[in-house]
This record gives structure tokens, sequence and C-alpha cells, in this order.
């Protein structure tokens, strides 16, 4: 009897420990992004007008509002908010960005 109930345990404790062991795996992160070198202001605003007038499909690099953030890759159509806000959306993401957030503005590579 005292057999039987041992084994009962250990059985139970081994389908534990193998249904539940991902559980225990570590997590693993989205990288995050090598750091492009910002442009200047000037070319960022002239990229963003041309990106505007011609409806093109554009590559961001944003930086975070607060410290806490990270930076974020985007590419989608831009739109202008007014007071150097903007809307960048793609299929299933839109973001909300201020000028001072924009740190690379590019055409994608594909």
């Amino acid at each position: 009897m005292q057999n039987q109930r041992q084994s009962i345990i250990n059985r139970s404790t081994k389908i534990i420990s193998q249904s539940l062991h991902h559980l225990f795996e570590p997590i693993e992160f989205a990288p995050i992004p090598d750091l492009l070198n910002p442009q200047p202001a000037f070319q960022r605003k002239m990229f963003i007008q041309k990106a505007l007038a011609d409806q093109l499909l554009v590559y961001l690099q944003l930086m975070p509002k607060t410290a806490a953030g990270q930076p974020v890759e985007v590419r989608g159509y831009l739109k202008s908010l007014g007071q150097d806000r903007y809307l960048v959306q793609s299929k299933n993401l839109s973001y909300f960005f201020d000028f001072d957030q924009l740190r690379y503005i590019a055409h994608p590579l594909s």
C-alpha cells in the first residue's frame, strides 16, 4: 500500500513538472533595435513634407517620451495632426508622435 501511494505521488509529480516546465523557462523579449544616427532637424522636416505631399510609405525610428521606454521602428503612411504632431499608420498599428521623438526617417528598404 505504501509503495502504491509513493508510486502515485512520483508519477503525479513527474506529470506536473513536465506539463508546467514551460512556465519556468526564461522569457525572451523582443530585441531592442539598434539606434540609427539621428538626422538633422531640417532633413527630417523636409522628408516629412515630401512624404505627406506624395503619400509615401516611410520607415521611422521613434524615441520614447520617457526614459522608461524603448526606441520603436515603424513602417507606414504619415498624416499631419498640426503643430509638429503626426500619425503613422500601417495595416494594424497606429502611432502618434511629436517631431522631437522622430530620430530617423527614410524610405523602407522593401
